[in-house]
């Protein structure tokens, strides 16, 4: 695919997001046997300037993509017409004429006006002859719409530009409607449609549907300043049934989604099946943001009468993991869950929901555990990011904190972005942060990572190719700690975000925003790069620092990983002979590291490392136990799925059973639940839990065994 202008300059993203449907959607439904003699990129303009005639009719008419691209005409004796559509009562009647541009700033001079309005007598004049043969099937339509008093026609002018008409067009345009049967009033206007309208059209496409919901309120109070409010008590029944019908498309203009199994989470679940009775007063509500709030009374309109809401335009903002929760409960045991109500505050802010929605969002998130990772989800530049990804990808980009990340291939996370452009930053400082604490990457203020990663929006292609570089490196240096011992091994551990950061700096990312880049090539070359840093890396950080420094120290210091990046880069540069490590860092051939034997969990609870609520996923060890317990684990995704719990003993929740366990001790339920008779008798558990499918439990607990063990 040609992403780029014929000068070779880059295509605008809009422009970018219009052609690659236009290529995608109308590929063999419109006519261009008649462009096979022309090379590839001329075929493709004028291709492209026919999709976005059928585009336009889309657009006009609401059609669906096949019925677009038969109603495009353009060709050899089109007559000035690139595309034509007739109502279903034969009254309306659209005229098309479509103008591309690679740089979006396509324009219609005077000529073509002139050929337009043309094209426009003939069908007045029912001359159907003097067109090609893709006009004949509307000539009886066309024919019944001009002997039709009520006739309307539209002339289109698409333009994949800003739209602007100069005045001699104008003055042709408006001519003409003055000319065409004056005596039958307006029967003629035109309208225009820019580059802005088309790729409006796509993200429409791209929008869920609006999410209306139906409650019935009790104890009701109103407000109508500044605007409409309500707030009273709702059944959970009500609130069951918008989950049910809607999803996580109610939260999406909350901070995040439901961040399903959690300790908290848990906790309303077993009030509404437990205590339905208490359930009002111990939950904070729910608050809703919508467009509008329609009340129908099925009694007398009194304040001690209840209402029944028609909210449209809904958004959850605030109360996620309470609408999950009372929906699960009510699935589980709707005998109990349904004795249960809820505090449910609706705002209807209408045209006024730009100026209020982000305010209320934030306000009523802040009042429980949100962190600066949470907000982002409020930030225009993530949907901006997200739409690009799919428009210019075909992939998934989330980014609430509740979201499950995509697989591999089909997409990222903000977070794996962020890293990710973390590490592509020319300084270091922002890598060193990510290898600290992934939530100093949400900070703001004018010494903030965020601003600095997103301030000006990344494009999908950018943020896609580092993310699958990172992963690159990040399988290179697992490669390289199982051939390394002691000091060096942790090297490679500590250091992968700056080993990251230095592989980026050596890679050609002069075009890495374009489309057409073939990237595989560049990702070939990593895993070699990323060996050669690694042992520039340690050569230098030794005789830097010595061969007793503590590397956390070394490696959350932003000065001392910038001198060391001034030092690794300049050697791979040069292409200086790679450093030979000292013998007792290289693991002897055959001889496995012995792991040392923190007590995990505890540990990882008394460094509070992880979240409550932090997602787990089982991986069994042996081959033996993979196939023993592979079936019956595949027929339920939740036995597979724990979360967090910061407890000693019993840290893990399970999603099977919403009962808490300890690491080995689920590892056992599942055994003997999957019928594994020949099961070991002991297990390690914290290796069989995975936090981000390639780190467990147990390699957590070694690196902060390590850390404590280097901080004496």
């Amino acid at each position: 695919m040609n992403a780029k202008k014929p000068d070779g300059s880059k295509l605008p993203t809009r422009v970018q997001h219009v052609r690659q449907a236009l290529l995608r959607d109308y590929a063999g439904l419109i006519y261009d046997d008649d462009l096979k003699g022309y090379d590839q990129p001329s075929r493709e303009q004028r291709f492209l300037s026919r999709a976005l005639a059928a585009a336009a009719v889309r657009v006009v008419t609401g059609c669906d993509h096949d019925k677009a691209g038969r109603a495009v005409i353009d060709g050899d004796k089109d007559e000035g017409i690139d595309g034509v559509a007739v109502g279903e009562s034969s009254r309306d009647v659209w005229l098309v004429q479509a103008k591309w541009s690679d740089s979006g700033r396509a324009r219609l001079d005077k000529g073509e006006a002139l050929k337009f309005i043309d094209g426009l007598r003939l069908i007045d004049q029912r001359d159907f002859t003097c067109f090609n043969e893709r006009l004949t099937p509307f000539a009886a339509q066309l024919d019944a719409a001009m002997a039709d008093p009520r006739l309307h026609i539209t002339l289109v002018i698409a333009l994949m530009g800003e739209g602007t008409l100069s005045d001699a067009v104008t003055e042709v345009l408006d001519r003409a409607r003055s000319e065409l049967h004056p005596s039958l009033g307006p029967m003629l206007s035109y309208r225009v449609l820019n580059a802005d309208d088309f790729h409006q059209q796509l993200r429409q496409e791209l929008a869920p549907d609006p999410v209306n919901v139906t409650a019935t309120m009790t104890g009701w109070i109103r407000r109508d300043t500044p605007f409409e409010a309500w707030q009273g008590t709702v059944a959970v029944r009500d609130v069951a049934h918008w989950y049910a019908e809607h999803g996580n498309t109610l939260y999406e203009q909350n901070v995040r989604n439901s961040l399903g199994l959690t300790r908290i989470n848990s906790g309303i679940k077993e009030t509404l099946l437990e205590e339905p009775e208490n359930f009002w007063y111990f939950n904070n509500g729910i608050t809703v943001l919508c467009d509008s709030i329609e009340p129908h009374w099925p009694g007398r309109r009194l304040p001690n009468e209840p209402v029944k809401l028609r909210l449209e335009g809904v958004s959850v903002v605030n109360g996620a993991q309470t609408v999950t929760a009372i929906y699960e409960a009510m699935s589980q045991n709707s005998d109990s869950a349904d004795n249960a109500d809820v505090t449910v505050r609706a705002f209807s802010l209408g045209v006024d929901r730009s100026a209020y929605a982000k305010r209320i969002t934030e306000t009523t998130n802040t009042q429980n555990d949100v962190s600066q990772r949470d907000f982002i989800a409020l930030e225009p530049a993530q949907a901006e990011i997200r739409e690009d990804f799919l428009l210019s990808l075909g992939k998934t980009y989330v980014y609430k904190r509740g979201e499950p990340d995509p697989a591999p291939e089909a997409g990222c996370s903000v977070v794996h972005a962020a890293i990710a452009l973390a590490c592509a930053h020319r300084s270091p400082e922002l890598a060193v942060r990510a290898g600290q604490d992934t939530d100093l990457l949400w900070e703001r203020g004018t010494s903030g990572a965020y601003p600095r990663l997103f301030g000006e929006v990344p494009a999908a292609h950018r943020i896609w190719r580092l993310v699958q570089a990172r992963r690159v490196v990040g399988a290179a240096l697992t490669i390289q700690r199982k051939q390394l011992h002691g000091r060096a091994a942790d090297m490679a551990r500590r250091g992968e975000m700056l080993i990251t950061h230095l592989v980026f700096q050596l890679l050609d990312q002069d075009e890495i925003d374009e489309p057409g880049l073939d990237w595989q090539p560049t990702l070939d070359r990593v895993s070699e790069l990323t060996a050669s840093v690694l042992s520039w890396l340690i050569h230098h950080l030794d005789a830097e620092y010595g061969r007793s420094s503590f590397l956390t120290s070394t490696f959350s210091d932003e000065t001392r990983c910038k001198h060391l990046a001034k030092l690794v880069l300049e050697d791979v540069r040069r292409g200086g002979t790679i450093p030979v490590l000292a013998e007792d860092y290289r693991l002897p051939a055959g001889k496995p590291r012995k792991p040392r034997r923190p007590n995990a969990v505890p540990t990882i609870v008394s460094a509070g490392r992880l979240a409550d609520g932090t997602p787990l996923t089982f991986r069994s060890g042996s081959d033996a136990e993979t196939a023993a317990v592979k079936d019956w684990l595949a027929k339920d995704p939740r036995r597979v799925r724990a979360t967090w719990v910061n407890d000693r003993v019993k840290c893990l929740l399970w999603a099977y059973d919403e009962k808490r366990y300890s690491a080995s001790g689920l590892v056992t339920r599942i055994w003997e639940l999957a019928g594994y008779d020949d099961s070991p008798v002991s297990v390690q558990g914290p290796g069989r839990w995975m936090l981000d499918g390639k780190h467990s439990l147990w390699d957590l607990a070694l690196q902060l065994f390590d850390d404590k063990i280097e901080q004496g």
